[in-house]
């Protein structure tokens, strides 16, 4: 697996285009799609939302998986998947060893958001309160929507790619540019979807 490594702000950022299989990303996208077509994603902000000056930072609907599925979270693809890759001994001592911040993957617990972007959606920068921040993003194919790429401290842009995950420390900040979307593409599930998952202290 190949991992692309930068240092923003002193800090480093890690992501991967392979993280998951083909496979596990479309059954990523097979069960995103299906909790949304439920209608239980909200925009409110009990599913994570940033607030600045009481302003609500983010323009998208989101749920917390463990919410979803407190009763056995063995139902849930993407919890399994999430559980079994980050608790992998050879990942985390490969991103320890690209950088001793992650040495936090080893011991804590997080928590899975499932994240969802249609026309105009977007995330204003901000920052979470946790250790680590991981994103993975996935969609339809072919891609429905331009946009909704990722920008670290104001200028460093991650292309939203399918399968693309990312690793951060969750102090730097973050945004997610405005998705575009045809008319008739809206409102189908056919847009930007991320899998967050916060480490540690949220």
């Amino acid at each position: 697996m190949k991992y692309e490594y930068a240092e923003i702000n002193k800090s480093p950022v890690v992501w991967a285009d392979n993280f998951y299989s083909a496979e596990e990303i479309q059954e990523m996208f097979f069960e995103a799609r299906y909790i949304n077509s439920l209608g239980i994603l909200s925009e409110e902000d009990e599913s994570g939302g940033a607030r600045e000056n009481g302003k609500l930072l983010k323009k998208n609907k989101a749920v917390f998986l463990e919410k979803i599925y407190a009763s056995e979270p063995r139902l849930s693809g993407m919890i399994r998947m999430v559980n079994k890759k980050l608790s992998d001994k050879n990942f985390i001592d490969r991103m320890t060893d690209m950088h001793p911040y992650f040495n936090n993957l080893k011991n804590a617990d997080g928590s899975i958001l499932l994240n969802y972007y249609d026309k105009s959606d977007k995330y204003e920068a901000h920052r979470d309160t946790c250790y680590i921040t991981i994103l993975t993003w996935f969609y339809a194919q072919p891609k429905s929507f331009e946009g909704g790429d990722f920008i670290i401290e104001n200028d460093y842009k991650i292309d939203c790619k399918i399968g693309r995950t990312v690793f951060m420390p969750s102090y730097l900040l973050h945004e997610v540019t405005p998705v575009t979307m045809p008319e008739t593409e809206q409102g189908k599930g056919l847009g930007r979807y991320s899998l967050t998952l916060f480490i540690g202290g949220r």
